[in-house]
């Protein structure tokens, strides 16, 4: 899939680090039972020997999957205060990257990993194991004040945001294209200002594959649009959400797009846009999401390098994540649980160490 070619980098971390606990904690906690990635509990206090966990483990890559792993690392830390977590979220293709540099065992990503990406991992030697962590839509967000759009279709984002729009600084430039495309304009006039993730975000990728794609790939076949770019290059892209969200709500007529657990913490200030696929305009809720009758909604991943998977910390970490109470903080991040037959999947793939793509 060809992007825009903007670059942009995440540089929000988050390090999550306790010292080892005093001799009295540790000898209450380490009569807990091994946790494991089949069900039940939270990880325990002790490694495979025995013994009380230590060391240290880096995680980055999404930023949508960020909030996630910071609050597993959060509790995971209570249970385990002897291991030090780092947990970054620059964005998905910045986590790859960093996997194929060899510089972490453990990185997430907003969307499934590119064929070029796990072919540079696997030069470098390195296998990886897949999972499933959750899943998440992708809202298309203006200002709370803007009482001109509720429902747009893919028809409308490409007239509006695609490479075909690129110099169109009003709503109603855009009325001409979107006729043709037989979008369901015409769009009333307002200034047209667009603020969204850059090309490394998972979340620019996701949209353009599943909102921008179809409609951008037709118009490469009939002569009318580049084929080197999806997105139009003039709009504002941000590596934080929240100057993107910041951008949308002080422009009466914005229009851009951001995961939906962010926009949703946000409704004060930015309107979540109806999206219509195909079958009517749907409003994304979790639920919505979770059926999969929101049409902009996207798989979470965390890859694991299978050569460090052995290490005692990074297999308690896993195995918690993978737990039923892991599994919670997904929701208590904004997202939603993956459907049983995923979960399990997952949790096959870790317990079984299956590398490669395998979803």
């Amino acid at each position: 899939m060809r992007k825009t070619p903007l670059s942009s980098r995440r540089g929000t971390k988050l390090l999550v680090a306790l010292l080892t606990s005093f001799a009295l904690v540790a000898a209450a906690c380490g009569s807990d039972d091994d946790g494991d990635a089949t069900g039940s509990g939270s990880a325990t206090a002790t490694g495979a020997d025995g013994t009380s966990l230590s060391g240290s483990i880096s995680v980055t890559g999404s930023s949508t999957v960020e909030p996630v792993t910071n609050l597993l690392a959060e509790a995971f830390a209570e249970e385990h205060s002897g291991v030090a977590i780092s947990v970054a979220g620059p964005g998905s293709g910045d986590g790859h990257k960093a996997a194929c540099a060899g510089e972490v065992p453990i990185w997430n990503s907003s969307r499934q990993i590119k064929e070029s990406e796990a072919e540079c991992i696997n030069e470098a030697g390195i296998e990886f194991i897949e999972l499933r962590v959750g899943i998440d839509g992708i809202s298309v967000i203006t200002a709370a004040a803007n009482d001109s759009v509720d429902c747009l279709n893919f028809e409308d984002l490409y007239s509006l945001i695609g490479v075909e729009s690129t110099g169109f600084t009003d709503w109603s430039d855009a009325n001409s294209l979107n006729a043709e495309l037989g979008g369901t304009g015409p769009f009333s006039g307002g200034d047209l200002e667009i603020f969204a993730p850059g090309e490394e975000s998972g979340t620019f990728d996701s949209f353009i594959e599943i909102a921008l794609e179809h409609v951008w790939e037709h118009r490469v076949e009939e002569g009318h649009a580049d084929e080197n770019f999806a997105v139009r290059p003039d709009y504002n892209a941000s590596a934080n959400d929240n100057v993107i969200i910041d951008g949308i709500s002080g422009n009466l007529h914005s229009l851009g797009w951001v995961g939906f657990a962010f926009a949703d913490e946000n409704r004060d200030v930015v309107k979540l846009l109806e999206i219509d696929g195909g079958d009517g305009c749907v409003a994304p809720t979790p639920e919505t999401i979770a059926s999969a009758e929101f049409p902009i909604a996207r798989f979470l991943y965390t890859y694991i390098d299978a050569g460090q998977a052995s290490d005692p910390a990074i297999k308690a970490f896993v195995d918690f994540m993978l737990s039923d109470e892991g599994q919670t903080y997904v929701v208590e991040a904004g997202y939603v649980n993956l459907d049983p037959a995923d979960l399990e999947k997952s949790r096959s793939n870790w317990n079984n160490l299956t590398t490669s793509m395998t979803f």
